[in-house]
C-alpha cells in the first residue's frame, strides 16, 4: 500500500547550500538529508533527540542564533547553519577532551577500534593533547551476561542503550546506575541480566558509540572482516544483516541504520543466530539408508539413486513437501518440478496445523493467504494496534519493536489479548488473558460491542458470508462472554472502544473519520489449539470497523517462517500455480506449460522417462491429504526439503507417523532431525548464509538474500539439488543462478512483475510491485467476506 501524506515544508541554508526538508525536522537530520556530515555521539535513528553530549553542535546565524545541539534543534524557514565555523570547531575540541579525561586509551585492544565514534572525532578533530589531562580512573570489566560485558572507564554515559532498551525493546532491562562519577550501566541490584528481562537481543552492543558494552563472543577488529549485507532467515519479519565474516567463519552480525525493514534492529535470533550456520552438527555429506543405519555417500552417487528411485514414483505416487524457510527461487523450482517432472499436483509447504488455519482464515476473507498492509505503516499512520496470539517478543520480536516505539513516539494505543505475559501486555492499555480456546468468543463480543454503539463501518458489497456472521454476534454479548470466561466485561468494552476509534475513544465525530487501527497476530505460532476462529474473527472485526484497505489498518499475520509467504506465492499448494493462479485456469496452465515442457531432452526416454506433456488440470493433495494417502498407501515416494535448526518450528506429528510407510523418502535438511531419521537418502541442505536468491516476509515485502559464506563439505542449496535431480531424469533445468530463476517468476508470476535482483539492490519491495488492474481474472479475486473496494492493498 502506498501511504501518502502532506507536510509542510521549510527551506534553510546549510554552510551556503539550499536546503529543504519538511517542517519539525531537526538540523542534525538536514545535514543528513542534504550529505552533510555532523558528529554525533548520543544521536541514534528512531530514538528522540537526547542532547548529552554535545559533539553534534553547530552555529545558527542571526539574531537567534548561536551554539545548538543539531539533534535537538528543529530548523526554521530561512535559517541559516554553519557546521564547522571557527566556534563550532573549538567547542567540539573542548568537549571531546572532557570526554577524553577519564576515558580509557586502549584502543588498540578495545573491540571498538577502527568503528569507534569517539575514536573518530577524536582524529577528525585533531584532539593530540589533553590541557585537562590527569590520572585516570579504571575499573575492570563487568560481565553483565554470558553475551555481554560492560567497562565503566569507555563509558560516556549517552544513555543509547538504556533508551533503545526502553523505547524501542520495550524490556527496560538496563538503567542508568547512581549519579555523577560514579555513574554506571547495569541491570537492577546487579542481577544478571539473563535472570531480568533481557532478550539477549544485542541492541545495547549495537547503538553503544564506543567500546563501553562489548559482545563476549567477538575478539576481532572490524578492518579484518569482510562484509555481506542479506536477510535473516529465522522468522518471517525479514529483518537485514549485516554479516561480517573472515576465513569462511561468520565471526560477527552488525547493523545497517534505517536499511531493510527492520532499520538496522535486530532480536537475539538476528545477533547471535549465526552460530546455528556453523554449529558442528550440521549435516555437510549425503547418507543412504542400508536396513537400520546410514551410511555416508558420495554426493553424486546420493542424486543418481534419488533419480533412478523417483523415476519409479511418477504421478500421484509422488508428493512433495517445500520448507518455507528455502527462497522463492527454491520454492518455485521444487513446485515446478513436481508438477512439470513428476507429474502431480501434490505440493504442498511443511507447515503446522495453525499455520495453515491462519492462512485459510486469511483467504477466505481477503481472497488471499496474505496480510494486508505493512508494518511499515506504524510509524506513520496506525493508530492502534490489536495484539492477539502467544507472545509477539519472542514469535516476531523485531516487529514487537514497532508496537513499543508508536506507544513512544506517535501515541498509539495497544490491546493485548493473549495467554503469555510479556513486557507489552504491561504496557499496553489493555490486557486480556483469556482461557485456553477463548480468543474467538472474546474478538466476537467486541465486535458485538462495535455494531452496538454505532461505531461500525463494514466496506459496501460484502458478501453473505460477511453479513450471517454480524447476524451470529447476537450469541456474544459481551456480559455473556464475559461470564463465561472470567473476564471483566470492561476490559472487552474498552479493548473494543480504542480499536475501532484507532486509539482516541468515542468523541461524537463520524465513525470514518476515526483513525486506523491494525490487527498484529501470531496465532499461527500457537500450538495445541485450533485457531481458525479466532484467525477468522481478527479479518472481520477489521473488516466490520474498515480497517481493511486503508493506511495503518488491516491485519498483519506472523507464521514463523522466515519465507512462509514466499512458498505460498510460488505455488507450493496443490491447487495453485504460482502468484495464485487456480490450477483450474485453461489460460494459467497453458502459460506455465508453455514455459516448463519444452525443457524435456530427448535424454528422457532413452533413460525410461516418459515426458510430461500436459500439466494436471485437477488440484493434488495438501499436507492433511498426503498423510491420509500415505496412510492408505496411494503416495508411496516424497522429496522433502526440511529445515531443522533451533528457531525451526514442529513438525505435524501425523506426518512423523506415517512416513516409514513410504517406499522412499528424500529428505533435504541442514541438521539431522526428526525427519531425516526417516529418511531413505539424506541431502544436506545449505542455509541462508550460504545461498543467492530472495525471501518474502510476512507482509509481502520481497528482499535480496546473498551468499556470505560456503556451506559445510557438500551442502548445497536446494535450487541445485531439484536441478540435478531433474537433468538425471531428463529434464533441462539447468539455471546457473538464482537470478535466472526470478526472471521466469517475473515473467509468469503477475504478482512479481517488475522483480529482479538488480532492483532488489536498491531496497526491499512489497508486492503487487506494478499494478494489474487491467488483468482482473489473473489476480484480482474476491474472497469470501471481501467487498471490492477493500481489495485496494492488493491493486494498488
Amino acid at each position: 500500500m502506498v501511504v501518502k501524506s502532506e507536510a509542510k515544508l521549510v527551506t534553510l541554508s546549510i554552510n551556503g547550500q539550499e536546503v529543504t526538508v519538511p517542517e519539525g525536522t531537526t538540523i542534525l537530520q538536514a545535514c543528513q538529508a542534504a550529505g552533510i556530515e555532523v558528529p554525533n555521539l548520543c544521536y541514534q535513528p528512531l530514538l528522540r533527540p537526547w542532547g548529552s553530549c554535545r559533539i553534534c553542535t553547530v552555529e545558527i546565524l542571526g539574531r537567534r542564533g548561536g551554539l545548538v545541539e543539531s539533534c535537538a534543534a528543529q530548523v526554521r524557514e530561512g535559517m541559516e547553519v554553519l557546521t564547522h565555523s571557527p566556534q563550532v570547531l573549538e567547542s567540539r575540541r573542548f568537549i571531546l577532551q572532557m570526554y577524553l579525561v577519564d576515558h580509557a586509551l586502549d584502543c588498540p585492544t578495545c573491540d571498538k577500534s577502527g568503528e569507534c565514534y569517539l575514536q573518530d572525532n577524536t582524529y577528525l578533530h585533531n584532539v593530540h593533547s589533553n590541557p585537562y589531562r590527569r590520572p585516570k580512573l579504571a575499573k575492570a570489566y563487568t560481565h553483565l551476561s554470558d553475551v555481554i560485558d560492560y567497562k565503566w572507564d569507555r563509558c560516556i554515559m549517552c544513555a543509547r542503550c538504556t533508551r533503545v532498551c526502553d523505547e524501542v525493546i520495550g524490556v527496560t532491562a538496563i538503567e542508568v546506575l547512581n549519579r555523577g562519577l560514579e555513574a554506571e550501566i547495569g541491570p537492577a541490584y546487579g542481577m544478571d541480566l539473563r535472570a531480568g528481562t533481557c532478550t539477549s537481543c544485542g541492541m545495547c552492543i549495537a547503538v553503544c558509540p564506543v567500546g563501553a558494552l562489548t559482545d563476549r563472543r567477538f575478539g576481532m577488529h572490524p578492518w579484518e572482516l569482510d562484509t555481506t549485507e542479506t536477510i535473516c532467515g529465522f522468522c518471517d519479519v525479514g529483518c537485514t544483516l549485516n554479516v561480517e565474516h573472515n576465513r569462511g567463519i561468520v565471526r560477527r552480525v552488525t547493523h545497517l541504520w534505517d536499511r531493510g525493514v527492520n532499520h538496522g534492529y535486530t532480536c537475539e535470533r538476528g545477533k547471535w543466530g549465526y552460530d546455528q550456520v556453523q554449529h558442528p552438527d550440521r549435516l555437510d555429506t549425503a547418507y543412504l539408508r542400508q536396513g537400520d543405519e546410514f551410511v555416508p555417500s558420495p554426493l553424486e552417487a546420493a542424486l543418481d539413486h534419488v533419480a533412478e528411485q523417483l523415476r519409479r514414483y511418477r504421478g500421484d505416487q509422488f508428493a512433495a513437501l517445500a520448507s518455507p524457510d528455502n527462497t522463492n527461487e527454491e520454492n518455485y523450482l521444487l513446485q515446478q518440478f513436481t508438477r512439470a517432472v513428476m507429474g502431480t499436483n501434490n505440493i504442498d509447504r511443511l507447515r503446522t496445523r495453525s499455520q495453515e488455519a491462519v492462512s485459510a482464515a486469511l483467504r477466505d476473507a481477503f481472497g488471499r493467504p496474505v496480510s494486508t498492509n505493512s508494518m511499515q505503516e506504524a510509524f506513520t499512520d496506525t493508530k492502534c494496534m490489536l495484539v492477539v496470539g502467544p507472545n509477539i517478543g519472542e514469535r516476531a520480536p523485531v516487529g514487537s519493536y514497532w508496537l513499543y516505539w508508536s506507544r513512544q513516539y506517535r501515541d498509539a494505543k495497544t490491546v493485548v489479548i493473549s495467554r503469555d505475559h510479556f513486557p507489552l501486555c504491561d504496557r499496553a492499555e489493555v490486557w486480556i488473558k483469556p482461557p485456553a480456546g477463548a480468543e474467538a468468543a472474546i474478538i466476537n463480543a467486541m465486535a458485538r460491542v462495535i455494531l452496538d454503539t454505532g461505531l461500525a463501518r463494514p466496506a459496501e458489497g460484502a458478501n453473505a458470508g460477511f453479513d450471517a456472521w454480524v447476524a451470529s454476534l447476537a450469541d456474544f454479548a459481551p456480559e455473556r462472554v464475559a461470564a463465561a470466561t472470567g473476564i471483566d466485561v470492561e476490559l472487552i468494552r474498552r479493548a473494543a472502544i480504542l480499536y475501532a476509534t484507532g486509539g482516541a475513544g468515542v468523541d461524537g465525530r463520524d465513525a470514518a473519520e476515526y483513525p486506523a487501527s491494525a490487527i498484529y497476530q501470531t496465532l499461527g505460532s500457537a500450538s495445541g489449539d485450533d485457531v481458525q476462529p479466532a484467525a477468522a474473527a481478527l479479518n472481520n472485526l477489521a473488516l466490520l470497523t474498515g480497517n481493511v484497505g486503508r493506511a495503518g489498518g488491516g491485519v498483519i499475520a506472523f507464521r514463523g517462517p522466515a519465507n512462509f509467504q514466499g512458498a505460498t506465492d510460488m505455488g507450493c499448494e496443490p491447487g495453485f500455480f504460482p502468484g495464485y493462479q487456480p490450477i483450474s485456469d485453461a489460460a494459467a496452465r497453458q502459460a506455465f506449460e508453455a514455459a516448463w515442457l519444452p525443457r524435456w531432452s530427448d535424454a528422457a526416454e532413452q533413460r525410461g522417462v516418459n515426458p510430461i506433456r500436459a500439466l494436471p488440470a485437477t488440484p493434488g493433495l495438501d499436507l492433511d491429504g498426503m498423510i491420509a494417502a500415505i496412510e492408505a498407501g496411494h503416495i508411496k515416494a516424497m522429496y522433502i526439503a526440511a529445515a531443522s535448526h533451533t528457531y525451526a518450528h514442529g513438525i505435524d506429528e501425523r506426518l512423523l507417523a506415517v512416513l516409514p510407510r513410504l517406499e522412499f523418502l528424500v529428505v533435504e535438511d541442514s541438521f539431522p532431525g526428526e525427519l531425516a531419521k526417516l529418511a531413505h537418502v539424506v541431502l544436506p541442505g545449505a542455509m541462508f548464509l550460504e545461498k543467492d536468491g530472495t525471501f518474502t516476509n510476512a507482509d509481502r515485502t520481497i528482499q535480496r538474500l546473498r551468499y556470505a559464506v560456503a556451506a559445510p563439505g557438500d551442502a548445497r542449496p536446494s535450487w541445485w539439488f531439484v536441478q540435478e535431480i531433474a537433468q538425471r531424469l531428463g529434464y533441462d533445468l539447468n539455471h546457473p543462478h538464482p537470478s535466472f530463476v526470478l526472471e521466469e517468476i517475473a515473467r509468469l508470476v503477475p504478482i512479481y512483475r517488475g522483480v529482479s535482483l538488480p532492483r532488489l539492490e536498491r531496497g526491499p519491495v512489497q508486492w503487487p510491485v506494478r499494478s494489474f488492474a487491467a488483468e482482473p481474472a489473473a489476480f484480482l479475486e474476491i474472497g469470501d467476506g471481501l467487498a471490492p473496494d477493500a481489495v485496494r492493498f492488493v491493486a494498488d
